[in-house]
């Protein structure tokens, strides 16, 4: 029996489990400019950091570069800061950036963002894009959200939302739950689909704007009427 066990498997099967194991797995590359990005606009951007390996890089300004895809940013594991404004983005992929801070992907065509893996986000502007939801349960430390003129039906803010700014114009919310954000100091929600806004559990709120609702007679509130 022992004999199986010493047989010498034919290069063929080797060929077959070493590929397997390696399928799905990114290769590494020992320097910025040997990565072989699709998109030469983005390319141009990050070799401006001027950072010869990819994990010296926590910060990215890549605004109005014309760039259309940045699937390359899963070699920058300790990225911090991101902007990509105005931009010609449809995805984006954060999962392998778990260090990021602050996030700003305004002016570009984003219909889908998965954030669950970035737990660190403290800073996230999202306007102008083609959102219909976003999840921020796993953001916890999130400050400032900023997701005006997208097509959004749905917010989700995490049970122990730090949320001091949270920015909603132009969306189509008919519904909103801020009852966990509990520091928001600024409130906007202008021209979205909303009946009814609880706001008994924002006891900081200075700054509220929420006209252009069907609550309230598409009128805003004074102060005073802010907690039933």
């Amino acid at each position: 029996m022992s004999s199986l066990f010493t047989r010498t498997l034919p290069l063929s099967a080797i060929a077959i489990i070493c590929t397997s194991l390696l399928s799905g797995c990114d290769k590494h590359y020992e320097t910025v400019d040997a990565i072989p990005f699709a998109d030469q606009n983005f390319r141009t951007c990050v070799l401006e950091a001027n950072e010869q390996y990819s994990e010296d890089i926590t910060e990215l300004d890549c605004d109005n570069s014309d760039i259309k895809s940045v699937d390359e940013l899963k070699y920058f594991e300790n990225l911090r800061e991101l902007s990509l404004k105005d931009n010609q983005l449809a995805a984006i992929d954060l999962s392998n950036n778990p260090e990021l801070r602050a996030v700003n992907l305004a002016d570009n065509e984003i219909q889908v963002l998965d954030l669950s893996e970035n737990e660190n986000l403290r800073s996230l502007v999202i306007t102008e894009n083609e959102l219909e939801t976003l999840d921020m349960t796993a953001n916890s430390k999130l400050e400032k959200l900023l997701a005006g003129n997208n097509q959004l039906e749905n917010v989700v803010l995490s049970k122990k939302s730090r949320l001091e700014q949270l920015a909603l114009p132009s969306n189509e919310l008919t519904a909103l739950d801020v009852s966990t954000a509990t520091e928001l100091e600024l409130l906007n929600v202008m021209n979205n689909d909303l009946v009814e806004l609880d706001l008994n559990h924002n006891t900081k709120l200075t700054t509220l704007i929420e006209q252009g609702n069907k609550m309230n007679g598409g009128k805003q509130r004074p102060a005073s009427e802010w907690a039933n």
